[in-house]
């Protein structure tokens, strides 16, 4: 489990990495990634409309193109729907929301991160080579339970009061307000390359 992760080294380490950090503001991903959490934000409830247009702007940060993978689209805005309300999902709901966004874990987490940035994380293999310092085989970084232990390794990080302070750095860095779980799986992703990273 990747809570094992966790000891008292683990908030030093993420100071030490967070200070590494230099962020490029005319990104276009810093430039994209408020106009996402806003257009989730102001939505009163997610529609089979709203999913389309947000799947599709969430794979413009994915490498492959979107196919909607199941039918099931009913039970998928249910699920959203529940995760925009800030319920916790349980593995058998992510299964079925990973089965139907190309059976890939990570493009579910970045919508779930994009329709709730205060209950999520954003997961793939850079964050996962960062904190088990091995090669991101897909099996690996698209297990379900893994990512269910990642939200619980950064909810441990991200409320331990020393957290506070690498937190508004990274705001600062990148001159905008996010949430803690945006600012934590940014300091992973960042650091989670080949030649730099490392076990907590």
């Amino acid at each position: 489990m990747l809570i094992e992760l966790l000891n008292q080294n683990t908030i030093e380490q993420f100071l030490i990495d967070e200070q590494k950090i230099k962020i490029d503001k005319q990104s276009s991903d810093f430039i994209s990634y408020k106009e996402f959490v806003k257009y989730f934000k102001d939505l009163e409830k997610i529609t089979k409309h709203n999913l389309v247009i947000g799947i599709n702007f969430t794979y413009g940060w994915m490498p492959t193109i979107f196919n909607f993978k199941s039918t099931k689209l009913n039970e998928v805005l249910k699920i959203l729907n529940s995760a925009k309300k800030d319920n916790t999902l349980k593995e058998n709901e992510l299964e079925l929301l990973k089965e139907c966004f190309n059976n890939s874990l990570v493009g579910t987490s970045k919508l779930l991160h994009f329709i709730n940035p205060n209950k999520f994380a954003i997961w793939d293999s850079r964050i996962y080579r960062y904190l088990k310092n091995e090669f991101p085989h897909k099996y690996r970084v698209e297990n379900t339970k893994s990512y269910l232990d990642y939200l619980s390794f950064c909810n441990t990080i991200i409320n331990k009061t020393e957290y506070d302070s690498i937190h508004k750095s990274m705001e600062n860095k990148i001159g905008y307000k996010m949430t803690k779980y945006r600012t934590i799986d940014l300091i992973m992703y960042l650091n989670g390359g080949d030649k730099n990273s490392r076990r907590l």
